[in-house]
């Protein structure tokens, strides 16, 4: 109830408007200069999980997945795009979640693989998707989330409540 419409606009632009501009603009170059390439889109598990407090994010993440999967076969055969659902990596935007004793093992707990992932993990996959081992593959969402299906940390909200008068 505390996000604001103004919050989501700048989200979906900065997550769906702005890759699908630098899309276009990437797959065109691939093929006027070397005739083929691949793009591959960073979105989030909070696109296909049920997480309060993520209405907004968990949206637009959402639409660029779908984004990836229209465009794909517009662009294809000759420029591959695909998307990666990363679920929580060691970077600082999950800092306030490792550095807190208590969800740290929240974290942890809920995720089957019993570590966050590293930006190694992510980039590993990408390196799969750019490169000729995946030569057939376009369109997909690939979850990179250590085996995560349910949200490893819950965000409370208060309950809504009617307003007074």
């Amino acid at each position: 109830m505390d996000t604001s419409a103004g919050f989501l606009e700048r989200a979906f632009h900065f997550n769906v408007t702005a890759p699908f501009t630098l899309t276009k603009l990437a797959a065109r170059r691939m093929v006027d200069t070397v005739g083929s390439g691949a793009v591959v889109n960073i979105s989030s598990r909070s696109a296909s999980m049920t997480q309060t407090s993520f209405a907004a994010y968990g949206a637009v993440k959402a639409a660029l997945d779908r984004l990836t999967r229209n465009m794909a076969p517009e662009l294809a055969p000759r420029v591959r795009l695909n998307a990666l659902d990363v679920g929580g990596v060691a970077t600082r935007s999950l800092d306030v979640v490792l550095t807190d004793d208590g969800l740290r093992r929240q974290f942890l707990d809920a995720t089957p693989m019993g570590r966050p992932g590293e930006p190694e993990d992510i980039a590993c996959a990408v390196l799969y998707l750019v490169s000729d081992a995946s030569s057939w593959v376009t369109g997909k969402v690939f979850e990179i989330d250590g085996g995560t299906e349910a949200p490893a940390i819950s965000v409370p909200v208060p309950p809504l409540e009617p307003t007074a008068g």
